[in-house]
């Protein structure tokens, strides 16, 4: 049997833009800088948990912003942050827009925008899988 997409590529883009455009509302910025802090974003948590807790957070974001998640993905290199600076620190390594927003806000902002798409229990699972010093970048809803 093959696999059919539930969704077709512009559907998939426009699902993935609505993602971007939000998140450059609540930054005030562009969305190709918005684009860069969820990229950035995304590869920090990814590279933070276990492969197994990676690939399940990874089946519930939109098909092109999962592509995103593993761009460039080293398997390799799995380091979880332990502290809020490092999350940040490695972040901004990963950003081109660094110096253009507060790198603190931006994290936060790109969890608060996790917390509205995603639902409770995935968002309880990635929290669960991180150090508990990274959860004051996690707005409480």
């Amino acid at each position: 049997m093959n696999y059919v997409p539930s969704h077709t590529f512009p559907d998939a883009a426009q699902q993935a833009e609505i993602w971007v455009s939000e998140l450059s509302e609540h930054l005030h910025c562009e969305r190709r800088q918005a684009y860069d802090c969820l990229r950035s974003v995304l590869h920090t948590l990814r590279d933070s948990m276990n492969q197994k807790a990676m690939a399940d957070f990874s089946s519930q974001l939109p098909v092109l912003i999962r592509g995103m998640y593993y761009e460039n993905w080293q398997p390799e290199g799995f380091r979880p942050c332990l502290s809020k600076n490092e999350f940040i620190t490695q972040f901004e390594k990963g950003s081109k827009f660094k110096n253009s927003m507060d790198s603190e806000q931006a994290v936060t902002n790109v969890f608060k925008l996790l917390n509205h798409r995603l639902n409770a229990p995935t968002i309880k699972k990635i929290k669960s899988t991180m150090s508990a010093s990274l959860d004051p970048l996690w707005p409480v809803e």
